[in-house]
């Protein structure tokens, strides 16, 4: 990919994080910085976890099959 498609990505990635956050912060009523950042941390946790597992997985299926 070219770096302007990188940069792209990027930022659909996180004007995608800032909707998600805002939004879940208005939900409960209270917008406060601490709240924002709160949900930020939590939908980076429970969006990263998935890719941390896959990664895990991967890497000990392909180091199984270099010991064959």
């Amino acid at each position: 990919m070219k770096k302007i498609e990188w940069l792209s990505a990027i930022i659909l990635i996180v004007v995608g994080l800032t909707c998600l956050t805002v939004s879940g912060a208005t939900m409960w009523g209270n917008e406060s910085i601490k709240s924002y950042v709160t949900i930020l941390m939590q939908i980076c946790f429970w969006t990263g976890l998935p890719g941390v597992i896959l990664g895990v997985v991967y890497l000990i299926i392909l180091t199984k099959r270099k010991d064959k």
